[in-house]
């Protein structure tokens, strides 16, 4: 960009500058005013249809978004429409500024919070616009100088920069009563719109300005787009010749673009290194290789656009290739594919035995069709999914095709849509309706992607971001899941312990001591639920606590021991009736019940006193008691049990220090895989570490608890090969080094 200030500028228009001016007012508008009607006619339909999900239809939220909508769009179509008349009259009376730029008052002041997220989100358009179209934005800007006799006009004085049509939007939306969330969904699409419709406006007003005789200084015309680079070298600074894509990972500058990390260039250096050394001994004479067949001599690489054309045609459907290496794990989708790729050639005119793919072309497809491959053969995805991520393959292939940054860049957009996608399916068999969602999300993404992927990286970008702030919903729903997870297992581990607690109270008293049959019931199941509940509730130290302990010794010093006799029964159980009717009512024992039980126990003591056996005890509302859930069965969801089933206690388990450290080592949020009854390895996410036993509580990807174990449990399970800790990386990366590690160990 030349160093030249900006200016505004000083001019009397011609009659035929005025009337050029009138006729690219009139054109905008027009153009314009259809973007904002497709935009608000977008984000109509989305809302309507999050209503129709939403299942409530008179009190749905996003029924009450839509309708403030529909008022909304008047009063903004009105407010853009005088922006830009301004703004054109702006030029036309000697550069006076218009009144509303995204720049806005230099002076420093307090905004509210949604002023500066609309302030950031017309930034982002403006960022997004001139990432696209901002060599023909530039053009334009050059020959607007030229018409008003400056050496650069000021972005904010063009009625067309991007900086202004952001401005334009902002200003539009001034005064305008309307939901945060609506308003930002409304820029996305704005934003959206504009990229892909300014292209043909931009164009036009273009060729006015070239008609009338303006033209740009010969300095500011766009270069010659470089040829692309030899396929061992990683994209280098700027002049890559590799499509442009309209995400973050560039942060908006070609110099941040180029800016990979050391590792993951020295991944994608040796990728490319492994790929070349591997190809000529497994693929040799291959229908896919360059110069493959008897007529070697006679074949030329398809040009970029007929590559570009052949892809285009196969995108519409899922190849045959693809299909048959799902139906043949043995087969190699990269060949398959190849083989399609050329057959297809015949579609746009071209003899199929008279060309071939280029080698970088062939780099893109091999390392595609690999991918795909080990996606297929490890990742857990149920039919539907699999049939789904399958129509991605083509797109993938043609976005590798076009950048294939794709190999380098972590931050790539369709690496990150690939990896949200995978997110999506993994593991999801639609067993609820927020699953089901989730998945009609999912293949409402890939449709739009086949439609609307033609040779713009952007949409990879759009889609990511719609698909990400779906699942950044559904996350915050798991979650909440999650939190209920972890609430009834420290619950269940709370009530385990006080149990326990209960028990070692009971066992301390009644060691040496033969209670009578009716005592020992009471003991036993009452007095030990009713101290278990003391103990929830109250504590240990509480007073409660203390009066049941004593009612319990007070119980077991009628007991006679042996040789003894004389004891006063009657009087002392009637003394202890009070207490024990208290605890045999926090069982549920109440009335006649709680008498019968403690006749029963009284009778018993007589009979003992007496040198007799009491007799066993009959059903007397004890049944009632809640007694302790069997923690195996808590421990393991009934949808995944993993082949080693965790049981209570670790001293008879053999496991490697190393594994015990391992475990002890994972942190919350990590994913890992353990293996079903189905015999496939599943993902599940530590969620929860107790404080109370130290176990681990795992959750699978909808928030259910489908694992509790100690890490001694775990340990043992990962030696049996039930439980496989991997990197934590997203999928794509994950698959990439298996690819790496499948082209070495075949190199080997």
């Amino acid at each position: 960009m030349s160093d030249t200030p900006f200016q505004r500028p000083d001019w009397q228009p011609t009659p035929a500058n005025r009337d050029l001016l009138a006729a690219m007012r009139r054109r905008t508008t027009e153009h314009l005013q259809a973007v904002l009607a497709r935009v608000f006619a977008r984000a109509d339909d989305w809302l309507f249809d999050l209503a129709k999900k939403d299942g409530a239809p008179d009190g749905s939220p996003y029924l009450h978004a839509m309708r403030s909508l529909r008022t909304s769009r008047a009063p903004i179509e009105r407010g853009f429409r005088e922006h830009l008349d301004e703004a054109f009259s702006a030029l036309d009376n000697q550069g006076r500024p218009a009144a509303v730029h995204v720049e806005g008052s230099q002076e420093l002041t307090l905004v509210e919070v949604s002023e500066l997220e609309e302030h950031l989100a017309a930034n982002l358009t403006a960022e997004a616009v001139m990432r696209i179209h901002g060599t023909q934005l530039d053009e334009l800007a050059a020959r607007l100088s030229r018409m008003c006799g400056v050496a650069q006009l000021d972005p904010a004085i063009n009625p067309v920069s991007a900086i202004s049509l952001a401005g334009y939007i902002r200003g539009a939306h001034k005064d305008v009563d309307m939901p945060a969330d609506v308003r930002m969904v409304l820029f996305k699409y704005y934003e959206r719109e504009l990229i892909h419709d300014l292209r043909d406006l931009v164009t036009d007003i273009n060729g006015r300005l070239a008609a009338a005789g303006f033209h740009p200084p010969a300095a500011q015309k766009p270069a010659a787009r470089p040829q692309q680079q030899a396929p061992m070298q990683a994209p280098p600074m700027s002049q890559d010749g590799y499509a442009g894509a309209a995400s973050d990972y560039g942060s908006g500058s070609q110099q941040a673009a180029s800016a990979a990390a050391p590792e993951d260039r020295a991944i994608y250096d040796a990728l490319f290194q492994l790929l070349h050394a591997w190809r000529p001994d497994h693929q040799a004479g291959g229908a896919g290789s360059p110069g493959a067949g008897a007529g070697a001599s006679d074949q030329r690489p398809m040009a970029a656009p007929e590559m570009m054309s052949v892809l285009s045609l196969m995108q519409g459907s899922v190849p045959a290739s693809v299909t048959e290496a799902i139906r043949r794990p043995d087969a190699s989708l990269a060949v398959l594919l190849k083989n399609e790729l050329l057959q297809s050639a015949s579609r746009i005119g071209l003899p199929s035995d008279k060309v071939s793919i280029s080698p970088d072309d062939e780099d893109a497809v091999d390392l595609v069709g690999m991918l795909f491959d080990v996606m297929f053969d490890e990742r857990d995805f149920e039919e539907g999914s699999r049939t789904l991520i399958s129509r991605l393959v083509v797109p993938f292939v043609k976005a590798a095709v076009m950048d294939r940054r794709l190999f380098l860049y972590k931050t790539h957009p369709a690496r990150r849509l690939l990896n949200s996608l995978a997110e999506a399916c993994e593991g999801n068999r639609g067993e609820g309706p927020q699953e089901r969602e989730l998945l009609q999300k999912a293949e409402n993404t890939v449709d739009r992607l086949i439609s609307e992927f033609n040779e713009d990286i952007a949409i990879f970008e759009t889609l990511e971001q719609e698909l990400r702030a779906f699942l950044d919903q559904h996350r915050r729903r798991v979650e909440l899941a999650e939190r209920r997870a972890a609430e009834a297992q420290r619950g269940q581990e709370r009530l385990e312990q006080a149990r326990d607690l209960a028990a070692k109270e009971l066992d301390q008293r009644t060691r040496g001591l033969k209670p009578t049959p009716a005592m020992e019931e009471f003991l036993s199941r009452s007095w030990t639920h009713h101290l278990s509940m003391i103990a929830l509730r109250e504590g240990p130290e509480s007073g409660s606590w203390q009066a049941a302990l004593i009612l319990a010794d007070q119980l077991l010093a009628l007991v006679p021991r042996k040789g003894e006799t004389g004891k006063a029964i009657t009087p002392a159980m009637q003394a202890l009736r009070e207490p024990i009717e208290t605890v045999l009512a926090s069982s549920g024992i109440t009335g006649e019940s709680a008498t019968d039980m403690v006749r029963a126990m009284a009778d018993s003591l007589e009979l003992m006193a007496l040198g007799l056996t009491p007799p066993p005890v009959v059903a007397s509302g004890l049944e009632n008691v809640v007694s302790m859930p069997d923690r195996r069965a808590a421990n393991v969801a009934a949808d995944l049990k993993p082949r080693l089933e965790v049981v209570g206690g670790t001293d008879n388990l053999n496991v490697s220090d190393d594994d015990v450290e391992l475990m002890r080592a994972l942190k919350v949020g990590t994913w890992i895989h353990i293996a079903g009854e189905d015999g496939k390895h599943h993902p599940v996410k530590l969620s929860w570490v107790s404080p109370i036993s130290s176990r681990l509580m795992f959750v699978n990807r909808r928030g259910v608890r489908v694992l509790v174990a100690s890490v001694e449990e775990l340990a043992a399970m990962k030696q049996e090969g039930n439980l496989l800790v991997r990197e934590q990386e997203n999928v794509f990366d994950q698959v990439l080094h298996r690819v790496m590690g499948k082209l070495k160990t075949d190199l080997a």
